[in-house]
Order: structure tokens, then sequence, then C-alpha cells
């Protein structure tokens, strides 16, 4: 068994994505220490994109009943956060929420492809990586594949971390995957074009990944090559507690 097989049984977009952005959360999810499971931002966009994906199942539902879905949706996950948050971040999220779906209802109202399913799982395999990659599509269609992202200011071009996702995803069904940014006033898609290029940055990372794992047999002494940057806004306040036992923080 590999120093990988220790950790992991397969690897993700969010996994790989991790790493390369922070080491130290990277450390903290491979020790099963990883306690983040949400805040109201996160929920948010949790609704919108389930129910923007739903939309070219549900044609005959109204804006308002997408609206009002959402909303439930979103009211139902706050009650699984672990994290406690202030009451004017919960109303802000909730009174958003609309406005996130209203933009974005045109774009899936309007694809012009016949839905097959949303969370499509996908399993990839690579030579040069031990473990498999899994993941999840927003949504599937008959020829193209949709990866929703809902934003508070729309980029002016795809990020290299979402772009290695939508490739996963587009290797492995072997359709063409549009990212569609919906923020609160509007909805722009781009097409992922450089699929291939993309499919060797994650395999490149992988390898990265396994060289990483296997510098020391102790996860404890890996970590003391690295401090945490606890003011991201991924760290909550449980993760931060356990960070400072780990890496002795006053």
């Amino acid at each position: 068994m590999t120093n990988i097989e220790k950790y992991y049984d397969h690897l993700s977009a969010s996994t790989i994505n991790l790493f390369v952005r922070d080491k130290a959360k990277f450390i903290l999810k491979t020790m099963k220490l990883d306690d983040f499971n949400g805040n109201p931002s996160t929920i948010r966009g949790q609704a919108v994109d389930h129910q923007l994906c739903s939309i070219p199942f549900y044609k005959d539902k109204n804006i308002q009943t997408h609206i009002e879905e959402a909303s439930s949706f979103y009211e139902s996950e706050l009650l699984g956060l672990k994290g406690k948050f202030e009451e004017k971040k919960i109303e802000k999220e909730r009174s958003d929420l609309p406005q996130y779906i209203m933009s974005g209802f045109p774009t899936y109202y309007n694809l012009d492809d016949l839905p097959v399913r949303t969370q499509s799982k996908i399993t990839v395999e690579f030579e040069e990586v031990s473990l498999p990659i899994i993941g999840y599509i927003d949504l599937e269609l008959e020829t193209t594949l949709r990866e929703l992202k809902s934003v508070r200011a729309i980029p002016s071009a795809i990020p290299h971390a979402v772009q290695r996702q939508a490739s996963i995803y587009s290797y492995a069904t072997k359709k063409p995957i549009w990212v569609d940014y919906t923020s609160k006033k509007n909805c722009t898609s781009y097409k992922v074009i450089n699929v291939e290029d993309n499919i060797k940055e994650v395999i490149q990372i992988c390898q990265s990944i396994e060289k990483f794992l296997s510098i020391s047999k102790d996860i404890h002494e890996i970590a003391g090559m690295f401090y945490p940057n606890l003011d991201s806004w991924e760290w909550d306040k449980n993760d931060i507690n356990t960070a400072k036992k780990i890496w002795s923080i006053k």
C-alpha cells in the first residue's frame, strides 16, 4: 500500500484543487479532521445550483415556483450547518437568493439539448495515477454538459481550478462542457476548450500529491513543513481550533 492509499481511496477535483490552493487545509483533510461543512454563502450556492439545474426537467414550473423551492432548500440545509453564523449573514444570503434564480433562469430554460440527469457520477482512471478520480456533473444533457457556479462577480475567464474540474467531466463523458457563471445581475457562459491540456495538468497535480504524501510516513511531520492561513474563509472556528492543536498555535 502506497502512502496516498493510506489516506484516500479516490481523488476528486475538490481535493486536487485544495492541494494546489492550501497545503495546510489539504493536510487537515488528509487527516480526516476537516470539519467544514459549509456556511450561508455555500448553502445559498447549493440552493441556486440545485434549482437552476432542475429547470430543463420541469419547464412547466414558473420562475416563482423555482424561487420558492430554492428558498425551501436553503432553509432546510441551514439546519445542518455545524458552525454558528450571524443572523445578518444568513438573512443577506436569503434575500439575495431569488436574484440568482432570476439571472440564471433564461439560460437554463432555453438550453437547446435534452436533459439526462443532474449530479451524474463519473469515474476516471489514468495509468500515471494510483487512484481513480470521482466526480459529479451538475447537469448532463444528451450531447453537452453544464457546470454551474453562482458567484458575486462573474470572472472574465474560467479560473484554472474550474477548468480542471470541468475538463475531468468532459474527458470522462467525451462531451463538450460549458461553465455557467450566475450572479445577482446576469449569467455568462464559457465553453472549456483546452480539455487535453487541463487533463495533463490534473495528472501532474495528482502525481505531486502522491510525492507529497510520500515525504514521510508520519503526516504530522509533513504538516510541520507548512503553516495554516487561519484568515482564509475556508477555515471555520472548528477547523481553526483543530489547527491550533496540530500546529501548536496559542
